[in-house]
């Protein structure tokens, strides 16, 4: 069974399930199975800079192994997630020095204090360039077929990513916190976010 106590001679052989993913190959330009290889790549993306603390690039690169050896051990990417809100607690304590503060409030202290913003969100950026896209194609369309129906793309890209994170990253930690038996495929999204947070938390 794959969740059970790994067998010696099979330690080192990928959880079946890391295997049903695919991705689109730049260079090839078709669809292929992921490798490990792969996940490599993106981990390595999410480097914390030199200016955050010591102990909490430790510990993100904890979580960063975690999640690498989930293709081995495929639990491990909840535990990954989890230790994910862990180290952004961390992180945020060292920079409030309110050590007694929960992860909601500390979040809310970042958000107060300008520490964290939408624009330092790859999420959000990568949101906000597509909306731009789209209503720049919108425009040219509506202008050929002259219809004045342009009013939905006329408002700026205003969605408040950092508040839904507030209100969702504690209460996803907590699930797993608590003991709930919770296993989905998408953690990587939890640990860019986290890398992205930690990250402008300790810009110059």
């Amino acid at each position: 069974m794959a969740d059970s106590f790994q067998k010696l001679c099979e330690i080192a052989k990928p959880d079946p399930r890391s295997e049903h993913w695919a991705i689109i190959d730049p260079d090839m330009g078709k669809l292929r199975m992921i490798k490990i290889e792969d996940i490599y790549s993106q981990l390595e993306k999410l480097e914390l800079h030199t200016g955050v603390p010591k102990q909490v690039r430790t510990h993100f690169d904890t979580t960063r192994n975690l999640f690498l050896y989930s293709w081995f051990v495929y639990r491990f990417m909840p535990v990954a997630e989890w230790h994910a809100s862990a180290s952004l607690e961390l992180a945020l304590k060292i920079k409030s020095n309110e050590k007694k503060k929960g992860l909601r409030k500390l979040i809310e202290l970042a958000i107060e204090n300008g520490w964290i913003k939408n624009e330092g969100v790859s999420v959000w950026k990568s949101a906000k360039q597509s909306y731009e896209q789209r209503k720049v194609m919108m425009e040219e369309f509506f202008n050929q077929i002259k219809s004045e129906t342009t009013q939905v793309y006329n408002s700026e890209f205003d969605y408040d990513y950092i508040e839904v994170l507030k209100d969702t990253i504690p209460p996803i930690r907590n699930v797993y916190a608590h003991g709930k038996n919770f296993l989905h495929g998408g953690a990587y999204l939890q640990l860019q976010i986290v890398s992205d947070f930690i990250n402008q938390l300790f810009e110059d």
